[in-house]
């Protein structure tokens, strides 16, 4: 393992989660279970799969994502957040709201103690357009990115995703026009 020193260096900044130190956290995440003689899933979503599956961004603050055991998970957060000097919800299932029944996750890696899955791109546009922070500039270049990435080009194919994950009418007549600006841009 990596010096914690080296870790724990992160300034000021907000976005301080790279690929390597997801990785790194994770990896320590998987200590603490086998700690604990536990075995957990966890399944992301966010800025955490941008930065780590397409490389899309460089960094974000925290990992959204749903996992089990719960309160074992968090328990083992915590205790990484102590011990690394994070935020204590450097990982957190806030984003639990937004999640669909039928939300799509592919294996990204398995470690000893800790299944870790992530939302495949399609889920991610249609979760990224579902809570429309269009004017936060990291989620309106996801969205650009992830458009972009599924070679969309009409936004009837952008429709067509969103729906099959969730009902039209949860989403904001913004985004719609967001997504058609994104379009024209790509032409």
């Amino acid at each position: 393992m990596k010096d914690l020193q080296y870790i724990t260096k992160f300034g000021d900044s907000t976005s301080f989660l790279n690929k390597e130190t997801i990785i790194y956290f994770l990896e320590l995440l998987n200590e603490e279970l086998i700690k604990k003689n536990v075995s957990g899933e966890i399944s992301m979503v966010g800025g955490a799969v941008m930065c780590l599956c397409f490389g899309a961004r460089v960094s974000t603050r925290d990992i959204d994502a749903i996992f089990e055991p719960k309160m074992i998970i968090y328990d083992c957060v915590k205790n990484i957040a102590m011990k690394c000097g994070l935020p204590e919800d450097w990982l957190n299932d806030g984003v639990k709201g937004f999640l669909s029944r039928d939300a799509t996750f592919k294996v990204y890696r398995e470690m000893s103690n800790l299944r870790i899955f992530v939302a495949s791109p399609e889920y991610m546009l249609a979760m990224k357009c579902l809570s429309s922070r269009l004017d936060n500039l990291d989620e309106l270049e996801d969205i650009k990115f992830l458009v972009k990435y599924l070679e969309l080009t009409s936004l009837e194919q952008v429709i067509e995703i969103i729906t099959k994950y969730y009902p039209i009418r949860m989403f904001l007549p913004k985004v719609q026009y967001t997504i058609m600006e994104i379009l024209e841009s790509y032409e």
